[in-house]
């Protein structure tokens, strides 16, 4: 077996030499699908098959190689050969005839494979398969994959633990192993996983082992499999395991001929060996979402080869060889250095986990009741005993050291770990009198509503003179701990997901234009949206091209209503978008509903320009995720119009972009005329976000953004065609009120009219995934007196150094002007108590935190700089690793001295009238943070605000 650090990627590297081999074109693929296939042909698949909310497992490709495999039910621990597969394919005969030969022996290793299944886990009632591979004289050991096992648990700090519930977050998820689940319904055999024993890091095949209780009833597990070394030649192969529902329409027919309408069920998939070594074997039986983890049988020599994780249709299954589980089970990684080291344990009862008798529910009074079975946990209190809720005054100029923070995390953890409402225990630096100091201590994270006094957790307010400090969680740690969403994922290590284009193809050219052009510069919520109802209201061109993130407020949908009714001689739109809301609305009575309570949901306005204008009215839902064209978001804002002409002729004139989404939060419904921006007041304006605006009429730089906008369309309904299934960003959850964000009122409120210039300057048009890093990287370095940064953002990762290098370029340089005497402000926004989070890790990088330096302004959605007094940049792109990189956004550079010091007066005005630098203090008795089941919008019932995961997150 081989350790070495470069195994995922040599692996990787090995599955894309496969499956790239064909090489054929989407039209060739299309035409054969379309076609009758011929004999022993295998359709080749566009795209990659993706798990759905009815799909078990949502991190791997399950496939289809050869419509021939056979495909069997599996009944009271029998093979079965009442199978469906359609007439027009034929059946591998050959197959069936050796699964005859060798039947028995098949027959005697169904009883040791079982189906994974969850407890308190809304999303997923069961995660995969696993089989019985090990007795280590306590306990029976299951093998599964290290994707599946992630679902349920993560690493702890003295081992691996069962995640909290989703959503009930009080109580720890759980599983059990069922070794049926057959398609006649027969008698279950189920066992509990009472621990999680090892999870393979990243560097490491996918593997994971669960202990399972040995006994249920009078019922006792099944013998371990016996594993062998290589496969051989051309051997039959047995897969079984549980294989899940496919929910590409494109294969839909196909796969039900050979799968049925069952899924979830227990089943045995005939095959052969394509290909084996050391590191990886292939195989071509048939699998799908939920098989992973399945037992890989050679059925000639009686011996499991392999552990079965991911496939790509019509090309290759890929197997870990049980060389290298032999291997992991022979060397028990989880009792050696590859578990986490830690001082002596404390000594306190493990908390097993615990399936749930009932999720919460909300009363009318806000109120959230939670029932769950009682326990008697006896903990230690670990140092000084607590007095109070409060942690131990930290004296400013006390210096803590960081080894010895770290070490009392260590402890900690475990002391809390039978707490579920614990999500995390990190060594931070503290605050005092709401002041990020030079001192360091432990943190404990909870959950929203749990409480803050660290006796409750058996902890003392200090540890050996290191201070303990309970927090409530920030919106990153709740969103991986209690929900299992992973944020700081693969797809933004690198800066392009799977996006091409070729910028030295002119049309696409995004150097910067120097000419006289004629500009409006605005911003919301004064100006916003009186600028962009005249541009939407503009009737003498044809062609509406956007691009945008979302598309909900009633004015707005109003507007493109209105343009598709508009009596002109061809009105045509072409939309692409980022994601649809959900079919139903929030409340608006309801005083959580705030300013998108009447938005409307996107299919509705989808539908309705569809009906209006046919096929004059071009869409695309962006292509998101691992094998999606852009990371997590299509996070753009941008229009364009452009007249059509004789001979399908174009003419582009003028666009707009923006920082602010098509939403009501983000373009504030205001009935003035831009004349009367000047008379509003604060109350006016006081709940929706700050955003600057462009509007640019220059016929060159119109083309050059509805060129990369009509590709977007193009790309995006090509790539889209093939996907199913959602993100988990939009995942609807609940989030009390006491966690949103308060905007302070400001002593001196001033309204900013737009700004209207006409004269030669220089604007230089930024793309992502193309050429902002590369650009932005440059006017940083400019910078001499001053880089004043407004965004909502500035998102370094949990271990800096860990930040990916095209965000890193940027973060360190930025880092470079402050220390080097340029006067670098940074104000980004807190949302929902992210503030502490990026205080923290700015300052753990190296960037000065005191309030002349940083500070958060709540309804800051901005993403904007002023660089000294010659240039300005503002657009939708975060400061992020997604925004900087792998996302779709849209910026402007323009080089004017005019437009610096509108923007720079802006600046001002939002930095001493809205930025705070102490982060509001915690507080007792808040709600629980609740997460909606399947994804679907719900009305928020009193005291809470219905929102996305992605919007939880700042993803806007």
């Amino acid at each position: 077996m081989t350790d070495d650090a470069d195994y995922v990627n040599r692996l990787k590297a090995k599955v894309q030499q496969i499956t790239t081999a064909s090489g054929m074109t989407v039209e060739a693929v299309k035409k054969k699908m379309t076609s009758p296939l011929p004999e022993g042909a295998e359709p080749e698949m566009v795209g990659a098959p993706r798990a759905t909310s009815a799909s078990p497992e949502t991190a791997t490709l399950e496939a289809v190689v050869r419509w021939s495999r056979p495909v069997l039910w599996i009944n009271n621990d029998t093979t079965d050969e009442d199978f469906t597969i359609d007439a027009m394919h034929e059946v591998d005969e050959d197959l069936l005839e050796e699964m005859r030969m060798h039947q028995s022996g098949i027959n005697r290793i169904i009883p040791s494979v079982g189906r994974i299944e969850l407890f308190n886990n809304m999303h997923l009632d069961w995660a995969g398969t696993g089989w019985v591979i090990d007795f280590d004289g306590a306990s029976d050991i299951i093998v599964t994959n290290a994707h599946v096992a992630e679902l349920f648990a993560r690493q702890g700090p003295n081992g691996f633990i069962f995640r909290p519930g989703i959503p009930d977050f009080q109580t720890r998820q759980a599983a059990q192993i069922d070794f049926r689940e057959e398609i006649m319904r027969t008698q279950p055999r189920e066992f509990p996983i009472t621990e999680v024993i090892w999870i393979a890091p990243d560097n490491r095949p996918d593997v994971a082992f669960l202990r399972v209780e040995r006994t249920a009833g009078t019922d006792r597990v099944s013998a371990p499999i016996r594993l062998g070394s290589t496969a051989s030649s051309n051997a039959l192969l047995s897969v079984i395991g549980y294989p899940g529902k496919d929910d590409r329409v494109e294969y839909a027919d196909k796969l039900s001929s050979v799968f049925g309408e069952s899924f979830g069920i227990k089943r045995l998939a005939l095959g052969r060996v394509t290909g084996q070594d050391s590191e990886i074997m292939t195989h071509d039986a048939s699998t799908l979402p939920g098989s992973s983890g399945s037992v890989v049988w050679d059925s000639t020599k009686g011996v499991a080869v392999g552990l079965h994780f991911a496939g790509t249709a019509f090309t290759n299954n890929f197997a870990v060889p049980a060389r290298v589980v032999q291997d992991l089970i022979r060397t028990r990684p989880w009792q050696g250095a590859e578990r986490p080291s830690a001082p002596a344990p404390v000594p306190i009862p493990a908390a097993a986990p615990v399936v749930p008798t009932a999720g919460p529910s909300v009363g009318q009074d806000g109120s959230i009741s939670f029932t769950v079975p009682l326990h008697i946990n006896v903990q230690v209190s670990v140092g000084e005993p607590a007095t109070s809720n409060a942690m131990s005054p930290v004296k400013p100029g006390k210096k803590l050291g960081a080894e010895a923070a770290v070490a009392g995390v260590e402890t900690m953890a475990r002391a809390s770990a039978g707490a579920a409402s614990v999500l995390e225990v990190s060594a931070e630096y503290l605050f005092h009198d709401g002041e990020i100091t030079d001192e360091k201590g432990v943190v404990v994270a909870v959950t929203p509503d749990a409480s803050l006094n660290p006796a409750t957790y058996g902890l003392g307010t200090s540890y050996e003179g290191v201070p303990v400090v309970i927090e409530i969680a920030d919106p990153q740690v709740i969103a991986e701990e209690m929900f299992g969403f992973e944020i700081e994922t693969e797809a933004f290590r690198k800066r392009r997901a799977n996006y091409t284009r070729d910028l030295s193809d002119p049309k696409f050219d995004l150097s910067p234009v120097t000419d006289k052009i004629k500009v409006q510069f605005s911003v919301s919520p004064e100006a916003g949206w009186p600028v962009l109802r005249e541009f939407l209201k503009i009737d003498d061109f044809e062609h509406l091209t956007v691009g945008m993130y979302h598309v909900t407020a009633p004015h707005i949908v109003e507007a493109l209503m209105d343009i598709a009714k508009r009596s002109r001689p061809n009105p045509r739109i072409t939309l692409t978008l980022d994601r649809q809301r959900g079919d139903k609305p929030v409340n608006p009575d309801d005083i959580s509903a705030g300013t998108k309570g009447d938005d409307i949901p996107e299919r509705e306005t989808i539908d309705a320009l569809k009906n209006e204008l046919g096929n004059k009215f071009l869409y695309a839902k962006a292509s998101l995720g691992s094998r999606g064209l852009f990371a997590t978001a299509y996070h753009i804002k941008v229009a364009v119009w452009t007249d059509r002409l004789s001979g399908n002729r174009k003419e582009d004139k003028v666009f707009w972009l923006s920082s602010g989404n098509w939403q009501s939060s983000n373009q504030q419904p205001l009935s003035i005329d831009v004349d009367a921006v000047p008379s509003l007041t604060f109350d006016d304006v006081a709940d929706y976000n700050r955003e600057w605006h462009a509007v640019v009429e220059h016929a060159g730089l119109a083309k050059t953004f509805r060129e990369h906008l009509t590709q977007d369309q193009t790309d995006n309904a090509l790539a889209t065609a093939t996907e199913s299934g959602r993100r988990r960003l939009d995942d609807e959850i609940l989030v009390p009120v006491e966690m949103l964000e308060r905007a302070g009122r400001p002593t001196d409120f001033k309204p900013f009219p737009p700004l209207d210039l006409d004269e030669e300057m220089t604007i230089h048009p930024l793309l992502t995934p193309d050429n902002y890093p590369e650009v932005v990287l440059e006017l940083v370095r400019e910078a001499r007196d001053r880089l004043w940064i407004e965004n909502q953002s500035f998102n370094l990762w949990k271990r800096v150094e860990d930040t990916p290098a095209h965000f890193m370029a940027l973060a360190s340089a930025i880092r470079e002007k402050q220390q080097n005497g340029v006067d670098v402000r940074i104000l980004f926004r807190n949302i929902f108590g992210s503030e502490r989070k990026t205080l923290r890790r700015l300052k753990d990088f190296g960037i000065r935190t005191d309030e002349h330096h940083i500070r958060f302004f709540p309804k800051n959605h901005t993403k904007g700089m002023v660089v000294d007094d010659h240039s300005v940049m503002l657009g939708s792109h975060n400061l992020t690793a997604g925004g900087t990189g792998p996302n779709r956004d849209a910026s402007l550079i323009v080089r004017n001295k005019k437009a610096n010091a509108y923007f720079a007066e802006l600046f001002l005005h939002d930095w001493t009238q809205y930025g705070k630098h102490r982060p509001a203090p915690d507080t007792e008795g808040r709600r629980p943070v609740l997460i909606s089941r399947d994804g679907a919008r719900i009305e928020a019932p009193g005291g809470y605000v219905s929102m996305s995961l992605g919007e939880f997150l700042g993803e806007g």
